[in-house]
């Protein structure tokens, strides 16, 4: 998988290491949630930037993550859940399921 990741990066002309606006352009959704990916554990920034810092990610890493459709799944759903628990949290919503009493 990882030379077939090296010549989509070749043929897409993308620098090896990429900023988190160019990771959002390659997932299609925005920086916010590129952040959130991060958070969550389902991409890896280069190196062990501080919180404030600027992060880079690997071009190589992100093809093969991209090319992964349980990848995507789940990146997907955590963006999702995210936003829907946000949105609920905004509206006063509990989406805890309630605990019934015996």
């Amino acid at each position: 998988m990882t030379q077939a990741a090296m010549a989509k990066w070749a043929a897409k002309d993308l620098p090896a290491r990429l900023l988190a606006a160019q990771v959002a352009k390659l997932l299609n959704c925005t920086t916010e949630n590129v952040a959130l990916l991060v958070t969550a554990g389902k991409l890896r920034p280069l190196d062990s930037p501080n919180p404030n810092a600027m992060k880079f990610f690997s071009a190589v890493e992100l093809i093969v993550l991209l090319a992964n459709r349980e990848w995507l799944d789940e990146a997907t759903r955590t963006i999702g859940q995210f936003w829907k628990r946000k949105n609920a949290r905004r509206h006063g919503v509990n989406l805890e399921k309630p605990a019934f009493a015996s």
